[in-house]
Order: structure tokens, then C-alpha cells, then sequence
């Protein structure tokens, strides 16, 4: 690939440099299912609003530049997919459920690959430069910065709320199951052990989520799904074998005939 190719394809790219979805769990929060929980749904929508507002920003930039080489022939198109983009992005806040915006977030990934395509064709057609096009999206992203900014302030802050709070509804209810356990004159200090460690890599998601650090967060939650994982199994063996004592407790024994 030549140079001049390796800085269109970097150039358009950023157009396209949007934050990833949301990762969406299977706990419910608060007796709410978390398809529909509010701090959940509060989170996408915040990132939703700042992921947008940056894609926007971008395509502005990219648009300016395609109208000043082609003296505004050219821009139609972009500015058509543009109108989509925004317009999914400000329908995302009055939905209601996690499969609504996520149905969003993929209906804003396509109109940014179409518009890197159509941009791409434009560029060509112009005789543009991957240069003057990087040039004038950063430009209209950092006319944005103070804007951006606080919209990704905001979002962090909600993603931190959603996520600490699933958390902490997901340690009450196991130190309910243990705390019934327990009354049942079980021995559950292996699963209390390892409800220990739990809350401990909580501790360490929240910092990870206050310093915004995406790889720490990432490796809190894999060991917390390891955890949880070794949690539930430890459990259902306490359970298990439970079940088998009362069943050997209740057995009926027929007594032998009187001869």
C-alpha cells in the first residue's frame, strides 16, 4: 500500500473513532431486570450522547474539508448520513430498554462505515489528501473539546454508578445465600473465602473505574466472573450435599417380622 493510501485510510478511520457499545450484563439490579434498569439505561444513553456528539464533530470536519475541494458538489450525501447519524443519536434519549439502544448503537456503526465509504469516494474523486482531511476532522473535534469533554465526564460517571451498584446488589444477595446457608448449620467458610476475595476485586473495579482505566477494569471483571463462577459451584456442592443428608435422614427403614 503506498503512503498516500496508508494516510486516506488513517484519515477516514477517524471519522469513524466512536467509543465501543456498552457491555451489557445479566444481572438484574435493584429487582429490576437490567434490560431495563434505570442506571443502566442512564449509562447508555450517556455514552450514546458523548459517542455521538464525537462522531458528529468528525463528520462536520470531514464534510467541511469534501465541500471545500469539490466547492460544495460533493458534500450531499455526507450530509444526508449525517442527519441519520444525529438523528438515531437524540432518539436514544427517550428509550427505555438496553435492546432499544443497542439496536441504535448498530444503526450509528453502519451510517459511520457509509460515511467513510462515501467520504473515501469523495476524496478520490477531488483529488483530496488524507493529510488536509485528518487536518480538518481534528480541527472540528477539538472546536468541540470543552463540550466532549463534559459529555464524557458524564458518561463515566454513570457507567461507574451502574456498575458499582450491580455489584453491590449482586454481594447482598450472596451474602444472603450464605447467611441461609449458615442457619442451616452448614460450613460455608470455602465460599465465604472466596466472597472475600469478591469483594476485594470490587474494590479494585471502583478505582479502576474512578481512574478510568480500561484495562483494569477489564481484568477486574474477568476475575470477578472467575470468582463468581467458583462461588456458584461451591454453593451448589454445600447444596448438593444438604440434600443428600435430609434425604438419608429421612429414609424409611422397614422393620424385620416378628417370628
Amino acid at each position: 500500500m503506498k503512503h498516500t493510501q496508508i494516510i486516506l485510510v488513517g484519515s477516514l478511520c477517524m471519522i469513524c473513532l466512536v467509543l465501543g457499545v456498552m457491555p451489557v450484563a445479566a444481572a438484574p439490579v435493584n429487582g429490576t431486570s437490567w434490560n431495563t434498569n434505570p442506571e443502566h439505561i442512564t449509562a447508555m444513553q450517556a455514552h450514546v450522547a458523548y459517542a455521538g456528539a464525537k462522531g458528529q464533530a468528525q463528520m462536520d470536519g470531514a464534510i467541511s474539508y469534501i465541500g471545500t475541494i469539490s466547492n460544495g458538489a460533493g458534500t450531499s450525501s455526507l450530509s444526508s448520513i449525517e442527519s441519520q447519524f444525529t438523528g438515531t443519536v437524540s432518539s436514544v434519549q427517550s428509550m427505555t430498554t438496553a435492546d432499544q439502544i443497542q439496536a441504535a448503537e448498530t444503526q450509528m456503526k453502519t451510517d459511520r462505515t457509509s460515511f467513510m465509504t462515501s467520504a473515501k469516494g469523495d476524496l478520490k474523486e477531488y483529488n483530496g489528501t488524507g493529510k488536509a482531511l485528518a487536518a480538518s476532522v481534528n480541527a472540528s473535534v477539538m472546536a468541540q473539546a470543552a463540550t466532549l469533554q463534559t459529555l464524557e465526564n458524564t458518561w463515566w460517571t454513570d457507567r461507574q454508578t451502574a456498575r458499582m451498584d450491580e455489584f453491590a446488589t449482586n454481594d447482598q444477595r450472596r451474602t444472603g445465600v450464605l447467611s441461609n446457608l449458615t442457619a442451616k448449620g452448614i460450613d460455608v467458610s470455602q465460599a465465604q473465602a472466596v466472597e472475600t476475595q469478591i469483594q476485594q476485586e470490587g474494590t479494585a473495579l471502583n478505582a479502576a473505574l474512578t481512574s478510568r482505566d480500561e484495562s483494569a477494569i477489564k481484568a477486574a471483571n474477568e476475575d470477578l466472573a472467575t470468582l463468581n463462577t467458583q462461588f456458584a459451584e461451591i454453593v451448589k456442592g454445600y447444596r448438593t450435599a444438604a440434600h443428600a443428608h435430609r434425604a438419608t435422614a429421612t429414609t424409611t427403614v422397614t422393620p424385620a417380622a416378628v417370628v
